[in-house]
């Protein structure tokens, strides 16, 4: 996939339920427990003073606040600006939410020591502290396995629009929800989905290396095991498996796709 499709293709919100909510603000208390008994960075209280870790928690909480500012708050304001959301401007947006949330906890710092060290230089030194911390402790909280697991991202992006294109064929909005599979036809795919009528079939105009191109990236559930095939990893359960071949099928159906040598271990492990 070439970086240019990377940046244009959609890419998730974080949903504003009560649950993310709670998320948020477990993770600034976290944060605060984890400097006042970890003490990165050389952070502790010299002066002694009992009030310390109160200031402590209180970061904390400003920084769960700041996240809710700039990803609910913001977003209700302008939404506009939030609509097709892509990849692409996801980089640019939480480049500038680090940069706030770095400014907002480095002015209350500077207030709690009468702005003393009011510099550029003490920001970036706060902002990378802040960065690294809130980092430390988000991949406590969700587990690595979880954070770096592609079958439990793939969730992520099947309620995302995706429009494909081709060169001699009017753009398809397609949903990758709905999809369970696309099979390679000649000059054109098939494009397998699932709607309130039950299982359809779509005749697309398209080489399956142009629909690989829009619809496979790392977020997608979305899959090509055979020069053939792609299939959507929500849909399927291993068939049958050897050391040198494999098939899966259809959880609901019996229809069977089978794997190529080369895209077995990759498979396998989404499975």
């Amino acid at each position: 996939m070439n970086f240019k499709r990377l940046i244009n293709s959609p890419f998730p919100r974080p949903k504003r339920s009560k649950g993310n909510f709670l998320k948020i603000l477990g993770i600034g208390f976290v944060c605060s427990l984890f400097v006042i008994f970890f003490k990165p960075f050389g952070i502790e209280n010299t002066s002694g003073v009992w009030y310390y870790n109160v200031y402590i928690i209180s970061i904390g909480v400003l920084l769960s606040l700041s996240i809710i500012f700039t990803e609910w708050v913001i977003p209700l304001a302008l939404p506009k600006l939030f609509r097709n959301w892509t990849f692409g401007k996801s980089l640019i947006w939480y480049t500038f939410v680090i940069l706030i949330i770095g400014a907002i906890v480095f002015i209350y710092k500077s207030y709690l020591g009468g702005y003393s060290d009011f510099t550029i230089q003490e920001y970036f030194f706060v902002l990378g502290r802040t960065l690294l911390i809130a980092l430390t402790v988000s991949f406590f909280i969700v587990g690595f396995y979880q954070f770096i697991n592609r079958r439990a991202l793939a969730g992520i992006s099947t309620n995302e629009d995706y429009l494909v294109t081709s060169q001699n064929g009017k753009p398809l909005k397609l949903k990758l929800r709905d999809i369970l599979f696309v099979s390679s036809d000649d000059n054109y795919v098939n494009i397998h989905f699932k709607n309130e009528q039950g299982r359809q079939k779509l005749l697309f105009r398209s080489s399956l290396k142009n629909i690989e191109s829009q619809l496979v990236n790392p977020i997608s559930p979305m899959h090509r095991c055979h020069r053939k095939y792609i299939i959507n990893i929500k849909y399927f359960e291993i068939d049958k498996i050897t050391s040198r071949s494999m098939t899966v099928k259809l959880k609901t159906e019996d229809e069977v796709i089978p794997v190529s040598s080369q895209y077995i271990e990759t498979i396998k492990s989404l499975l």
